[in-house]
């Protein structure tokens, strides 16, 4: 019995080694949308930016520019030939924002950045399992001294 212990030292602490390191390795992805800027607006570039806004998805968490104005974030709605719809992202809520092309400057999508209970319930239940496997390959390791 201590001999498969001895034979198997190298190949637990092989994968005690790899399980450390494996655990910080965890990333979250990103999607890499660049914003659509708009300096003064032609014709054709207000139809550019018209035409990218209404390939957006409505539901899009976006950061409107304007020309005059606070810029307005929130989430895109829907966008027509004329104005984009925007439900702002206020902590108290407000009606939907119609902003016309002509006032904007860049349309610019954002990713959410809230924590997730799902995504804590998760890292915990990692972390919960990462140490209980520690634990059980030293116990192992141990025992085979």
């Amino acid at each position: 019995m201590a001999e498969m212990f001895m034979t198997l030292q190298p190949t637990i602490a092989l994968l005690l080694c790899v399980t450390l390191a494996a655990a910080g390795c965890a990333t979250t992805g990103t999607m890499g949308t660049a914003p659509a800027y708009v300096g003064s607006q032609s014709n054709a570039t207000r139809s550019v930016l018209v035409e990218y806004v209404q390939k957006l998805p409505p539901g899009t968490l976006v950061r409107v520019d304007r020309s005059h104005g606070r810029s307005v974030r929130g989430t895109l709605m829907k966008a027509t030939d004329q104005s984009l719809f925007i439900q702002p992202k206020t902590r108290i809520a407000e009606p939907t924002l119609e902003v016309p092309f002509a006032t904007v400057v860049a349309v610019t999508p954002e990713q959410k950045h809230g924590n997730s209970v799902g995504r804590a319930i998760g890292a915990g239940a990692a972390a919960g399992a990462a140490a209980t496997l520690v634990i059980f390959l030293i116990a192992f390791a141990l025992a085979g001294d």
